[in-house]
């Protein structure tokens, strides 16, 4: 109550240059500064239904690639215990995670180490309207919000929200009901020549998109599927061990969060000068163009 009173208060006061100022330097300011809970997603499934031109995770170009359960559970187990119940929200995406063909035992180990904490599951719902009764069953038991990212296509959004009714299963929009999806091209550097640390400063994901992949923390999903750019175009973004933190090598949650809180040497590949925001929204031609 009393910070939105300062906020407006500092728009009758300050210039709005000013204001814009102050707030940008808070949140540089908040990208370094550890925090005290993980926030992490991981992706069950690295390719996707609906291949997004400039997809910021390479899923056009990835492998066809599922989770497995039972290393996913050791992980899920691993981080619980680091944590010891400082998490914040888990997130459950892809590509698209209604394509992993054991989802439910995944949404079952979900709740059983965060089903006490914010678990959404992320999906383009394209497959969502055909989800069996027992996919939302296990929503509910799971304690799993559904978050849908609306592309321009055209889907039975009003009867899915009054499954998730019937259910007892929230379902919203990720970026908003009336927003439809575009699209932004994250543009890399693949010589590597950007300053990490201006990069870091400017970066939405900075301390912001943790990624779990196969015992790994990484600062963003970029680093972790580099790997599906690199093969496609036959290029060299090279990923070291300083760019990521391993689950199994840690003490304890601190050293985590002290990591996500500094730039890593692969933030220099990317070219956050050049990104474009509000492309419309197409289907990948997977040409290398969408990421340079």
């Amino acid at each position: 109550m009393a910070l939105g009173f300062i906020k407006k208060a500092l728009k009758v006061i300050l210039p709005r240059k000013v204001v814009d100022l102050i707030s940008e330097k808070r949140q540089i300011k908040q990208k370094f500064t550890k925090k005290k809970k993980l926030s992490f997603e991981v992706s069950l499934v690295d390719h996707c239904n609906l291949n997004c031109q400039c997809c910021g995770a390479f899923a056009p170009l990835a492998d066809e690639v599922y989770y497995d359960v039972g290393k996913l559970e050791k992980e899920f187990k691993r981080i619980s215990e680091l944590a010891d119940g400082k998490i914040e929200f888990v997130r459950l995406l892809g590509g698209e995670p209604l394509l992993h063909p054991n989802l439910l035992e995944i949404l079952d180990v979900a709740g059983k180490y965060f089903g006490k904490t914010q678990l959404e599951l992320i999906t383009n719902a394209i497959l969502l309207d055909k989800q069996p009764p027992d996919f939302w069953v296990s929503c509910k038991k799971n304690n799993v919000k559904i978050s849908i990212t609306k592309y321009p296509i055209n889907l039975p959004f009003k009867r899915i929200e009054k499954t998730g009714k019937k259910y007892g299963v929230a379902v919203r929009y990720f970026d908003g009901e009336k927003t439809l999806k575009t699209t932004v091209k994250f543009t890399m550097n693949t010589a590597g020549s950007a300053d990490s640390t201006k990069n870091f400063k400017l970066c939405h994901a900075a301390n912001n998109c943790t990624a779990l992949d196969n015992g790994k923390i990484y600062p963003c999903s970029t680093v972790s599927r580099i790997k599906y750019f690199n093969k496609y175009f036959n290029t060299d973004l090279k990923v070291c061990d300083e760019d990521y933190i391993d689950i199994y090598k840690v003490n304890n949650l601190d050293e985590i969060l002290e990591f996500l809180c500094k730039p890593v040497p692969f933030c220099r590949y990317c070219d956050i000068d050049k990104w474009e925001r509000g492309i419309d929204w197409a289907v990948s031609n997977k040409n290398i163009s969408e990421w340079i």
